[in-house]
C-alpha cells in the first residue's frame, strides 16, 4: 500500500522529521532578515541619543556622519550579499546544505554580537566592514534552503513546505522592526538591538546541529514510514549532472527575460527602500517615540506575511479549480504587486503631513500587495526555462540585491533633510514610475512558456536532478496541476 502524505504520527514521533527541518529553515530565514533590517531602527535610536545629554548608554556620534556615510552603513550588508550571489549557487551544489546553513546563521549571529563594540570603539568604517562580512554570510541562505528542501520534501508537499519556509522572510522583517524598537527602550538600550538576534542565532545553531540531517537517509530520528514516503514520491538521486552548455547569448537577448529582470529590478528598489527607510521616514515626518515608530514600521510586514499565504492559495485556486490560464494568473498577480504599490506611492505624494493615518495606510498597501510578486513574476523564471531556471534566478537576484546597494545612496543624494516631505516624494515618484513601466512591459512582452533556448538533449533525465532547479520545477508543476 502506498504511503499517505501528511501522516502526523509516525512510529511514535508526533512531529515528522521533515516538518522539523522546515521549521528550522523558517527560523533560519527569519533570523537572517531580522539581522538585516534591525540597523534601520538602530540608526533612528542613535540619532535620538545624540540629542540626549542625560544617558549612561554607550554612544556613537551618529550625528557627525554625512548623509552618504549613513547610507553606506545602511547598504553595506547588501554589498556582501550581492558579492556572493553567484558563488552561493556553486557552494550549495558542492557542499552539504547543513554546513552551509550553519555557517550562514552562526556567522551572521556572531558578527551581530560584535557590531555594537565595533561601532563604538572602531568607528563607522570598521562597522561597515563587519556588515559587509555579515552580508556575505547571509547571502548563502536561499541556495542552502532550496537545496535542503529538495532533499527533504516529497513532491506533493514541496509548494506548501517551500512556501512555509520562505515566509520567514516576511516575519523576519516584521519582527526585526518591532522587537528592535521595543529592545531600544530597555536597560541595555540600542546595543540590545544587535545582542538579542545574535544570541537567538547561536541558540538556533545548537538546535540545528542537534536536529538537522543532510538527507532522510542520514537522519537518526526519522521513522521508516516517513523515509519511505520521501523515497516514494519525492527526491531523486544527485548523481545525474547536466552537461549542456549555457546559452548565454540567447538568454541575454531574450526579450521576455529582460522584461522580467526589469520587473524584479523595480520590485527590488521598492521593497529594499521600504525595508531600509520606513523608520527614518516616520521619524523624520512624525518624530514618534522609537517603540511607536517600530510598531508602525513592522505592521506592513506582518500583514505582508499573511498576504503572502493568501495569494499563494488564491493562485492555486485559480489555476487548479477555476482552470484559469497561467499567463492570466501571472500577469494579474504581478499587476497587483506593482501598479497597486505605484498608486499608493503617488497617493502619498498628494497627501499632506496632517493625514497621518492615510500616509501609514498607503505604506501598508504598498508593502502588503508586494507579496503577490511571489506568484506573479518570481516563478516566471521557471516558465521561461525549466532547465536553466536556477541560473536565471541567481542572475535576477544579483540585480535585485544591487538595488539594496543603490537605494540608500539614491536616498542620501535626494533626501538631504529627513523632515522635508517634498524630498521623500521624489523617491516615491521614481519608484512608482519604475513599477508602472516594468509591469506595462511585462503585460505586453511577458511570456509563460519555455523559450526555444531552453531545449537541451536528454530532457527526460532532468527529473533525476536533485538540485535547486529541480525543486523549483517541481514547485511550478504542482501549482499548475
Amino acid at each position: 500500500m502506498a504511503t499517505k502524505s501528511f501522516d502526523l504520527i509516525q512510529n511514535g514521533f508526533i512531529i515528522p522529521a521533515r516538518y522539523i527541518q522546515v521549521l528550522l529553515m523558517f527560523t533560519a530565514i527569519l533570523l537572517v532578515f531580522y539581522q538585516r533590517v534591525n540597523l534601520s531602527v538602530a540608526i533612528v535610536v542613535l540619532n535620538k541619543l545624540n540629542g540626549t545629554t542625560n544617558t549612561t548608554q554607550p554612544q556613537f556620534d551618529y550625528a557627525s556622519l554625512t548623509p552618504h556615510q549613513r547610507s553606506s552603513m545602511l547598504g553595506s550588508v547588501f554589498w556582501g550579499t550581492f558579492s556572493v550571489q553567484l558563488l552561493s549557487g556553486y557552494l550549495s551544489s558542492h557542499y552539504g546544505t547543513v554546513k552551509l546553513l550553519l555557517c550562514c546563521v552562526l556567522g551572521s549571529s556572531l558578527i551581530s554580537l560584535c557590531l555594537p563594540y565595533v561601532l563604538i570603539y572602531c568607528g563607522y568604517e570598521a562597522f561597515i566592514a563587519f556588515r559587509v562580512l555579515q552580508g556575505c554570510t547571509q547571502g548563502i541562505v536561499f541556495p542552502a534552503v532550496y537545496g535542503h528542501l529538495a532533499k527533504w520534501c516529497p513532491l506533493k508537499e514541496r509548494s506548501l513546505l517551500g512556501g512555509v519556509s520562505q515566509s520567514g522572510l516576511d516575519m523576519g522583517m516584521a519582527l526585526g522592526f518591532l522587537c528592535s524598537g521595543l529592545l531600544a527602550v530597555t536597560s541595555l538600550g540600542w546595543m540590545a538591538i544587535f545582542y538579542v538576534p545574535g544570541v537567538a542565532g547561536v541558540i538556533w545553531s545548537a538546535l540545528w546541529l542537534a536536529f538537522a540531517a543532510e538527507s532522510p537517509q542520514k537522519c537518526r530520528y526519522i521513522s521508516h514510514k516517513e523515509r519511505t514516503l520521501i523515497d516514494e514520491v519525492g527526491v531523486a538521486a544527485t548523481s545525474t549532472k547536466r552537461n549542456a552548455p549555457t546559452p548565454w547569448c540567447a538568454i541575454l537577448t531574450s526579450v521576455p527575460y529582460l522584461v522580467l529582470v526589469l520587473v524584479k529590478l523595480s520590485h527590488g528598489l521598492s521593497i529594499f527602500t521600504l525595508m531600509q527607510q520606513i523608520p527614518l521616514y516616520i521619524n523624520g515626518l512624525y518624530d514618534y517615540e522609537i517603540h511607536v515608530n517600530a510598531m508602525l514600521s513592522s505592521l506592513p510586514f506582518f500583514l505582508m506575511f499573511v498576504t503572502s499565504h493568501l495569494v499563494s492559495y488564491t493562485a492555486h485556486y485559480l489555476l487548479v479549480v477555476r482552470k484559469c490560464p497561467l499567463a492570466l494568473v501571472r500577469k494579474s498577480m504581478n499587476t497587483l504587486s506593482t501598479w497597486v504599490p505605484a498608486a499608493a506611492f503617488v497617493a502619498m505624494t498628494l497627501l499632506s503631513e496632517e493625514h497621518v493615518s492615510a500616509n501609514i495606510a498607503c505604506l501598508i498597501v504598498a508593502v502588503t500587495t508586494y507579496a503577490a510578486a511571489a506568484v506573479g513574476s518570481s516563478l516566471n523564471h521557471i516558465d521561461l526555462s525549466p532547465n536553466f531556471g536556477g541560473m536565471l534566478v541567481g542572475m535576477t537576484n544579483m540585480v535585485m540585491t544591487g538595488m539594496g546597494v543603490i537605494s540608500p545612496i539614491a536616498v542620501a543624494e535626494i533626501v538631504k533633510d529627513e523632515n522635508d516631505r517634498s524630498q521623500w516624494n521624489i523617491i516615491f515618484l521614481i519608484i512608482a514610475a519604475l513599477l508602472f513601466l516594468g509591469n506595462l512591459l511585462y503585460l505586453i512582452f511577458g511570456q509563460m512558456v519555455a523559450q526555444p533556448w531552453d531545449k537541451i538533449e536528454n530532457m527526460d533525465n532532468r527529473a533525476a536532478n536533485n538540485t535547486v532547479v529541480s525543486f523549483q520545477v517541481d514547485t511550478i508543476r504542482n501549482i499548475e496541476k
